[in-house]
């Protein structure tokens, strides 16, 4: 047996000093200060890429709702519709039946223009109390995609014969007895397609709840006629402007031959090659839109610590948006639509 002499000083057990003990809680605190730092720049990069994340998704679903219906707009059913149609310009917020655009008993019949418009500093619409001053709204027109709709009483429908013998071309009503056009077959037991009127206004908002003691963030709304009335609702937050430049067809060959910022005026010094074209009718002017360049800027909907947005945005108008000067980063959106309904009738 051992005794505790004969155990060499390397094999005895011993503590650590005092200064290993400081050194090892030094390295330690510059560690975890090191993931500390490392945690929180993770946690604001995420943070940041979530805003941005959600600042995109809104951008592209702003754009991609607008070029939807602009793309739908002037379907009033099949394609057949007589190509030398009259046109009428209805208000945003017109809701009586008789001032809707239709009637049936002109030659050829009467409709609404496929779209219509409120550019920068024009009137703004009454049934858009919350619109922001300056800004710009389109309105569309068209019917719905789906035929199985059921009269309501309240709404308004459309029917467009496909039959021969029908001496109406189609219907606007709300009442169930009025649509007596008939179908392929010309049987009274097939009647023909019944589809939804649409009528939807997009226009931009200060605030998305607008209500006493509201929030203050820019939103895009669509104001659109259900049940009778015209009912508003937000469609995308944090959308800081939208701009629309409308490609004018003036020689009816279903391109558009110039894009301006408000077909109800006199143009002809903007687009120098239509020199034959006659901007004095501004419902005709509307009707000759066969494009929609949809210009959209869409805003961080939270701000971002340390950041001021001093870039400015082309939106394709004369003077860019911005600076804002403020803690809110920003990204432009664009597209052109094309009115298929109106241009490609043109083309064939």
């Amino acid at each position: 047996m051992r005794t505790p002499s004969s155990i060499s000083p390397l094999q005895r057990q011993r503590g650590v000093s005092l200064v290993e003990l400081m050194i090892g809680v030094t390295i330690g605190l510059a560690m975890l200060a090191a993931l500390g730092s490392l945690y929180v720049a993770t946690s604001k990069a995420r943070a940041e890429f979530n805003k941005t994340g959600e600042q995109v998704e809104n951008g592209r679903y702003a754009l991609e709702s607008m070029v939807r219906d602009v793309e739908m707009a002037g379907f009033f059913g099949r394609p057949g519709l007589s190509a030398s149609l009259q046109y009428n310009l209805p208000g945003a917020c017109t809701t009586a039946q008789t001032s809707m655009g239709f009637d049936n008993t002109t030659s050829p019949i009467t409709v609404p223009a496929a779209l219509s418009g409120v550019a920068a500093g024009g009137a703004k619409p009454t049934c858009l109390s919350n619109m922001s001053t300056g800004t710009e709204a389109l309105t569309v027109h068209y019917a719905s995609g789906n035929v199985s709709a059921t009269v309501s009483g309240t709404e308004y429908y459309l029917q467009q014969s496909s039959c021969s013998s029908d001496t109406r071309q189609l219907i606007y009503d709300s009442k169930t007895a009025n649509f007596t056009l008939l179908g392929k077959t010309c049987s009274s037991g097939s009647p023909a397609e019944l589809r939804k009127y649409v009528v939807r206004t997009y226009y931009l908002s200060g605030c998305d709840n607008c209500s006493s003691g509201g929030d203050s963030t820019p939103t895009l709304k669509v104001a659109e006629f259900v049940n009778g009335s015209i009912q508003v609702s937000s469609l995308v937050a944090g959308i800081q402007d939208v701009h629309l430049s409308y490609g004018v067809d003036t020689d009816s060959n279903g391109s558009p031959d110039c894009y301006v910022d408000n077909p109800a005026i006199d143009n002809s010094a903007t687009c120098t090659g239509s020199s034959g074209y006659s901007w004095t009718n501004a419902t005709a002017n509307w009707a000759n839109i066969t494009a929609v360049r949809v210009t959209v800027l869409a805003r961080n909907l939270d701000p971002t610590t340390g950041w001021n947005d001093t870039r400015t945005y082309d939106l394709g108008r004369a003077t860019a948006d911005g600076p804002y000067n403020d803690s809110y980063k920003r990204h432009v959106y664009s597209a052109v639509a094309r009115l298929w309904n109106v241009g490609g009738v043109r083309e064939n």
